[in-house]
């Protein structure tokens, strides 16, 4: 967090609605989703008591999907323990019924903008994302798998729900979600690909040069430099799957990302994640803790697509007319993680093959036809390990998908040094986060910008104190210049105070409105506004355009 004099202290809370009905010693918006509605129910030490959300798909012995299961047919266990079903939701619509027509986005008025989905994408019920990894996928296997999306992305069908994201230098949105399949195909048309830098370089011949010794600094810088590369390429991997779950967490249905590339990160089988510390303990760690809470958070289900395609097997001989599927491949590299990754998050990993479509397909068919249950969960071990759930069905001949487990993390610190960490890496990010629905009105006036938020109540948490109820929010504002050059960044801490009568008056209204005013710096191309709710953690994020001064 900023502080001094960098520090605005201009904030007026206006409105404010919490959910009807919330119980316990909180009064959280969105805490149905959450939270416990009984009073009775005690959380563990230093952790919100959280429902955890499951989607499952059923198939028969077949693989085809069943879609009439009914929630007394499941039974979910977590750790071995079995646990209490509290929310539970069939596919919809069922299969044998046709989907209804998509609601159109809503239109927002001149200088408005929003991450609120429900009215940039007419509310999807379930999402499927494509995530074109360019950083980790060699430059030759680039077309190829590019070829392979646009004749995937060719056959959707409208009003079904679709983003691309691409990956390299840093991750990029080529279209968010929308039911439209034709601007997300022009989108990939036009886009290129890019240099995926594999760290191998040619060596240095030294030989009969006299250069030896110098060879053999260079051979250690080189070392170096990949390994400075090898760690810069996993940090913007590791942000860019944060930045995708929690732009999709407040899709209602399930989330899936296909995730087209030609390495997978190793840490998604770790037996535990790190938890939150000062200072990191080991590189990485603390990006790694926060991408693993927003994994968790937002339940995405990642189906792995090796972009390198039909491998050939390591004793193929170009004189053979064909080749045994039971020789082995020159490189399994990766496959144990893809599996690994797909397992622990519900989808599925796709691996030597040619025809990269059927992943895109059979995502977009789970998304039609899953199920999502939740629980909370009775345990309170919340240190960081991963735990396992297991899912079974009463009917005889259904198979059940799912996600394995989930990292136990504990909730958020609050502590100053961990809301700067998430908050300074979530203003880099091109998706905005929706946990916290924002809404923003830029209004000029000279050389300042007032800004007129309204946040979805829903998703601010309020603490009774005394007779009145009390919240946190952090608010930044971040001013960025051409090529993404920071210019300026503006925080404060938005202390919220209500009686409960101003409660009780506007708690039908749904929205929390602030309002700020910032003095533009002349070079702004683009504003980005962030909230966070200090008790549940959740993050919202608005990004807008800015006209360059002449």
């Amino acid at each position: 967090m900023l502080s001094g004099e960098s520090m605005s202290k201009r904030i007026v809370p206006l409105l404010l609605c919490c959910l009807a009905g919330a119980g316990g010693g909180s009064w959280p918006v969105a805490a149905a989703a959450r939270r416990p509605d009984s009073p009775d129910e005690t959380p563990a030490p230093g952790v919100t008591s959280r429902i955890v959300e499951v989607s499952v798909v059923a198939e028969d012995k077949r693989g085809r999907p069943i879609t009439d299961l009914k929630g007394d047919e499941l039974v979910v266990l977590d750790g071995g323990r079995t646990e209490r079903i509290v929310s539970f939701t069939g596919p919809s619509p069922p299969a044998d019924v046709p989907a209804p027509a998509p609601v159109a986005p809503a239109n927002l008025p001149p200088g408005t903008f929003t991450n609120r989905l429900e009215r940039l994408a007419g509310g999807p019920a379930a999402v499927t994302a494509i995530l074109f990894d360019g950083l980790n996928t060699p430059v030759a296997r680039q077309t190829y798998a590019r070829r392979q999306v646009l004749a995937f992305l060719k056959q959707v069908e409208p009003g079904q729900p679709i983003a691309l994201y691409t990956l390299g230098q840093g991750l990029s949105v080529l279209h968010e979600v929308t039911t439209d399949p034709r601007p997300v195909i022009r989108a990939l048309e036009q886009y290129r690909g890019e240099l995926s830098a594999d760290g191998a370089a040619a060596p240095l011949d030294t030989g009969g040069t006299g250069l030896e010794a110098f060879g053999s600094w260079l051979e250690q810088l080189e070392t170096n430099l990949i390994e400075r590369y090898d760690k810069d390429r996993a940090l913007r991997t590791i942000r860019a799957l944060e930045a995708i779950a929690n732009r999709l967490e407040k899709v209602p249905g399930r989330k899936n990302l296909v995730w087209v590339s030609g390495t997978f990160p190793a840490w998604i089988g770790r037996d535990r994640v790190p938890l939150p510390r000062r200072p990191d303990p080991a590189p990485l760690s603390s990006d790694i803790e926060r991408a693993a809470r927003a994994l968790n958070a937002a339940s995405l289900a990642v189906y792995p697509v090796d972009a390198r395609g039909l491998m050939a097997p390591a004793e193929y001989e170009p004189v053979r007319s064909s080749i045994s599927k039971d020789l082995p491949l020159a490189s399994r590299s990766g496959f144990a993680t893809m599996e690994t990754l797909a397992q622990r998050t519900g989808g599925l990993a796709f691996y030597n093959d040619n025809d990269l479509g059927r992943a895109f397909r059979r995502a977009a068919e789970d998304a039609r036809v899953a199920y999502r249950l939740g629980y909370q969960p009775s345990h309170d071990e919340w240190n960081g390990k991963f735990r396992e759930i297991k899912v079974t069905v009463s009917r005889p001949g259904v198979r059940l998908r799912h996600r394995r487990g989930y990292f136990a993390q504990p909730d958020a610190p609050a502590d100053d040094w961990y809301r700067s960490g998430v908050l300074g890496a979530a203003m880099w990010n091109p998706t905005d986060a929706t946990r916290v629905g924002l809404t923003v009105r830029v209004l000029p006036s000279g050389e300042s910008l007032g800004l007129d938020l309204l946040l979805d109540a829903r998703d601010v948490t309020l603490q009774p104190v005394g007779n009145g109820l009390k919240g946190q929010l952090d608010v930044w504002l971040v001013q960025l210049g051409p090529g993404d050059a920071l210019l300026d960044t503006v925080s404060h801490v938005a202390e919220l105070n209500f009686d409960r009568i101003t409660y009780e008056q506007v708690r039908a209204s749904g929205e929390l409105p602030l309002v700020e005013r910032l003095k533009r710096h002349p070079k702004a191309v683009l504003l980005r506004v962030l909230v966070r709710d200090f008790a549940s953690g959740g993050l919202g994020s608005v990004s807008i355009p800015l006209e360059r001064d002449r």
